[in-house]
């Protein structure tokens, strides 16, 4: 049984202590490859990106007796060269909410993708299944901190726990392991760069403020994205009714722009970890 023999391979690996990323990664592509998960080999890309624990819980969730939901498998990685295309990068902060399903619903009448940076505390029984159909889907999820905390006003301890606890729930929901955070209100200094490159998050901003939080007024959040220019990463929040009730006016436009959707790793590649993005 090809899990049977992955789960010795890599045990023995693990025992003999010479369990080194590349041939556990190999480890991890044979089982994708032969259990009809649909796993794609972009979870572990390169060395640094193999994550252990993730690998154990994917390991457990194939088995066919297994209790409990499996963890999502993200669809094949894109190669879309937005030096050609017109990109969009479209974000949403601060959920997963009572909104986040219907999101979710426009976004794939449109086949459009989207990043969303969560909350960790936002990550409930009611909302998980929302944050494993954004991975299974094809969306890219992002790290908002815990509690929407400011972060360049606090200490290096919680600053450490804001994004690391994120980091866990987020991780034991999906089995991905995030590489891009938001900083809340924009705040960022010197020691949220040094946690986030720490955690090996890439800090990402925005081009273009809907202003949704301040303004629920569905035109004037549809007219503010319609001025996004090729390249740019688009702020918005799915908790609001009113971005909702917006969302289906302002991709009826981008797409009359013509328009390509992409996450922010698609729209940027390989951001670094602890660099400011604004755009492409």
């Amino acid at each position: 049984m090809r899990i049977g023999s992955a789960l010795l391979s890599l045990s023995l690996l693990l025992v003999s202590g010479c369990a080194e990323a590349r041939s556990a990664a190999s480890v991890v592509s044979a089982i994708g490859a032969g259990t009809g998960t649909g796993e794609s080999r972009s979870h572990f890309r390169a060395a640094k990106d193999f994550d252990a624990e993730i690998l154990r819980m994917r390991l457990v969730a194939a088995q066919p007796a297994w209790p409990g939901p499996r963890l999502p498998a993200a669809p094949p990685a894109r190669r879309i060269d937005c030096r050609q295309h017109r990109c969009v990068a479209l974000t949403f902060d601060d959920g997963p909410g009572d909104n986040t399903g219907t999101v979710l619903d426009i976004l794939a009448a449109h086949h459009a993708r989207a990043t969303f940076f969560l909350l960790g505390q936002m990550i409930t029984g009611g909302t998980r299944d929302f944050v494993r159909r954004m991975v299974a889907e094809g969306h890219e999820v992002g790290n908002h901190s815990w509690d929407h905390a400011a972060l360049a006003g606090l200490s290096s301890a919680a600053l450490s726990r804001e994004l690391d606890r994120t980091q866990d729930v987020v991780r034991r929901t999906t089995g991905v392991r995030m590489t891009l955070m938001r900083p809340p209100y924009g705040s960022t200094n010197k020691e949220v760069e040094a946690a986030s490159r720490k955690e090996g998050l890439a800090q990402i901003m925005w081009a273009v403020d809907t202003l949704d939080w301040r303004d629920r007024n569905p035109a004037l959040v549809a007219k503010r994205c319609g001025e996004a220019k090729p390249g740019d990463i688009v702020l918005m929040h799915d908790i609001h009714p009113t971005t909702v009730k917006a969302l289906p006016h302002l991709l009826d436009e981008l797409d009359r722009k013509g328009f390509t959707y992409v996450t922010v790793s698609e729209l940027l590649g390989s951001p670094l970890p602890g660099k400011q993005y604004f755009n492409r």
